[in-house]
């Protein structure tokens, strides 16, 4: 067999074997499973952390909700983390969360809007830089007059 003949049946047969993992991913989804999980993800170390919600001066509730969130997270993942809607956008500072469960910054007044805490300290960084660690409490606290 000539060395031409060798090489376009390797790459025949290596073409073959993508095409063969291909249908085999799509069956596997197609039929609802799912493709084995790396155990290195499985193993991801959590830690929990309390996130209060204070609407009061929003005429809203307070509320208080423990969650699990993977090491390394933001007071702004602990706060996606408890489920409330939240209405958020990237800016050249980080995240900035104008709305949590349909109450905005400006609904109040143009001073009014949300701010956070951790462990009762106001944050020198964004909500998305502001990294807990385990136990931490997150205040996320509607004012409607901001004052240092």
């Amino acid at each position: 067999m000539s060395q031409e003949n060798l090489s376009r049946r390797t790459f025949v047969a290596q073409l073959a074997g993508v095409a063969a993992a291909c249908a085999l991913a799509l069956t596997v989804v197609a039929c609802g499973g799912t493709p084995a999980a790396d155990p290195a993800q499985d193993q991801q170390a959590t830690m929990a952390v309390t996130v209060e919600i204070d609407a009061t001066a929003g005429e809203g509730e307070k509320t208080s909700t423990e969650v699990d969130v993977p090491e390394g997270a933001t007071a702004y993942d602990a706060l996606v983390a408890t489920g409330v809607d939240v209405n958020a956008s990237d800016s050249e500072y980080g995240m900035y969360v104008q709305g949590i469960d349909g109450l905005a910054g400006g609904d109040f007044g143009d001073m009014s809007g949300w701010m956070f805490e951790v462990n009762g300290e106001m944050s020198d960084v964004s909500c998305s830089e502001a990294t807990l660690a385990d136990g931490d409490v997150v205040t996320w606290l509607y004012v409607t007059e901001f004052t240092e």
